[in-house]
């Protein structure tokens, strides 16, 4: 290509629209070039649009041109935080999620048919990690979420992965610690299967709890719209997706 300059691209993929032959991405600075922001990009490819979906952290190459720009060499980075092999019985995006019973941090039942209707982002935490950069952060991001988007149908459910420990008790401190409001909810109990369906892994690791850091959103009806792996995206980022759902997007 003449007169073309090239730049490395680093984002989150908001929407995917293969009909217009585009990609909704929330990306990192691009160095030399563009802040960071959430803009549409035209690939040169529209099969490298297969497979993708919101919530996916991606890299390409971005050509612009005198008239016009064009994203290339799209390639999804795997899960933020180190690739692990996800439990078999995974949700794909577009799936529905299936009911599940767990107890929240007031000691109350919840089913997860109740969300129905609303915009539901869930990750997994637990109250002792000792990692300011997984729990803690995922944790901030919500806080954020739950203060961006209050007048919003926007629910937010933190689950443990360390449900001996973490009783309704301690997540009744830790919500209050992150000062949660109603539209925030902490789950505790047989989290296994709920975990499994959406992709999270957790382990024991030498006294601590080992994970892959989920966090999923579920749409209004009830399926699974987008999956941000790890814990390293940026909070505007995650944003971005959720703000995306709540408007009806696809």
């Amino acid at each position: 290509m003449l007169f073309a300059k090239s730049y490395a691209v680093d984002g989150i993929v908001v929407a995917v629209d293969p009909a217009a032959r585009t990609m909704l991405v929330s990306h990192r600075e691009i160095a030399k070039y563009m802040s960071a922001m959430m803009m549409p990009f035209r690939v040169e490819d529209a099969e490298e649009l297969k497979g993708l979906h919101p919530g996916e952290r991606v890299r390409f190459e971005l050509v612009v041109l005198k008239d016009r720009t064009v994203a290339r060499h799209i390639r999804p980075t795997g899960q933020a935080d180190g690739a692990i092999p996800p439990p078999a019985g995974k949700l794909e995006i577009g799936a529905e999620l299936p009911d599940f019973v767990l107890t929240d941090q007031n000691g109350r039942a919840v089913h997860t048919s109740a969300w129905r209707g609303k915009v539901v982002a869930i990750d997994f935490i637990y109250t002792r990690c000792p990692l300011p950069d997984v729990c803690p952060r995922l944790s901030a991001n919500f806080a954020m979420l739950q203060r961006k988007f209050a007048e919003t149908d926007l629910v937010l459910v933190s689950v443990t992965v360390d449900p001996d420990y973490d009783t309704p008790k301690v997540l009744t401190e830790y919500a209050r610690r992150w000062a949660a409001g109603p539209q925030w909810t902490f789950l505790t109990g047989d989290v296994a299967p709920l975990a499994k369906a959406l992709g999270e892994v957790y382990w024991a690791d030498e006294g601590s709890i080992g994970h892959n850091s989920t966090t999923t959103i579920i749409g209004r009806d009830g399926r699974v719209a987008a999956v941000l792996d790890g814990s390293n995206f940026r909070v505007d980022q995650l944003a971005h997706v959720v703000r995306q759902k709540l408007e009806g997007h696809r």
